[in-house]
């Protein structure tokens, strides 16, 4: 498989601002990649062994995004497209692969990175990994790029999620939400370590609880979109345990359902939450326990934190602007011309 560079030189020069482009990625984030396709471009996702496949409990599969077939192996990529760009989703197997990719076939290529470096990882490693550059590279937080420590890097940007709040929404026909305290997480038991399960535990004791997501033994991912969100809007309260994401999606999306949030503070969590204000956050369990129970029996101040926590998410996590960023950074990469 190889093409000429000449071809990225010719992409390069012809293409025009608007037109839909042709993007390799790779399935990652079922609702993150939902609204990137929102975009207007096409992707296709290379699939492979070691590599998550999109989910549709998670989120339905957009009709400008294919998946490929994997029992092709590097087969699957269609080379009667004219692809433009190849995307990394993250640096722990993706990266390799579209790399490889983007060489072949002579495109820049753009990396995401989802993730944080793993704690007490050595300087050197840290290093290497900082080495693993696209064209460009963009990042979900600021906390997230100071973490991998990119600040200095000037092919280096920051894209904050977009929430799709004409979904993600309070429901004005509910006369009065369920009092308990919902969590939506996927595989909590086994991702205790960076989602807090053991944290929730303890937090949540003799107090009403409703989770959801793909946990064996413990709960049941919503069948669809529209129902996850009904059960946001229908809960009083929301508590998110997190201990290593930059910014949880659901964290969000309950602050666009006006939940009343309580959360760790960690990562992101505390340039996000004024506590008190739109949400109350702490790492100190006990104080957890008690804005919970503050929550759970003062209605009154439930619904007005919810009403600030979507003030948040409108002001500062916009899926408009979200689109409108990756348009752009998209719309640069694709005028990289391949230097070989």
């Amino acid at each position: 498989m190889s093409i000429s560079p000449v071809s990225s030189i010719t992409k390069a020069s012809t293409y025009k601002e608007g037109e839909p482009l042709n993007i390799l990625t790779f399935p990652t984030h079922e609702r993150y990649e939902t609204s990137l396709a929102k975009t207007g471009h096409n992707f296709y996702a290379y699939r492979a062994e070691g590599i998550k496949d999109w989910n549709v409990n998670y989120g339905e599969i957009p009709q400008n995004y294919n998946l490929l077939d994997a029992s092709l192996g590097a087969r699957q990529i269609p080379l009667h497209l004219d692809f433009d760009i190849v995307l990394s989703q993250n640096k722990f197997g993706q990266y390799q692969i579209a790399r490889q990719i983007a060489n072949t076939l002579h495109l820049p290529l753009v990396s995401l990175e989802h993730t944080l470096p793993v704690p007490n990882w050595p300087d050197d490693m840290l290093f290497s990994l900082r080495e693993m550059r696209g064209n460009i590279n963009l990042f979900i937080s600021e906390y997230s790029l100071g973490r991998w420590g990119w600040e200095d890097r000037n092919d280096t940007f920051v894209i904050h999620h977009g929430v799709d709040t004409k979904l993600f929404k309070s429901n004005e026909q509910i006369e009065e939400r369920e009092n308990h305290i919902l969590s939506v997480v996927n595989d909590w038991i086994n991702r205790d370590w960076c989602c807090g399960f053991e944290i929730w535990q303890r937090v949540i004791k003799n107090f009403p609880s409703h989770v959801v997501g793909d946990t064996p033994g413990l709960s049941e991912p919503a069948e669809s979109i529209e129902e996850l969100s009904n059960f946001y809007a229908n809960s009083r309260i929301f508590l998110n345990t997190s201990t290593i994401s930059p910014v949880p999606t659901s964290l969000l999306e309950a602050m666009a359902c006006e939940c009343a949030v309580v959360s760790t503070a960690t990562c992101m969590i505390p340039e996000i939450i004024e506590n008190g204000v739109n949400g109350f956050i702490s790492n100190d369990e006990n104080e957890l326990r008690e804005y919970l129970a503050l929550l759970l029996n003062d209605e009154d101040l439930a619904i007005e934190m919810g009403k600030r926590g979507r003030e948040t998410i409108l002001e500062k996590f916009s899926e408009d602007a979200f689109v409108n960023n990756w348009k752009q950074f998209l719309d640069t990469a694709s005028q990289v011309c391949f230097r070989g």
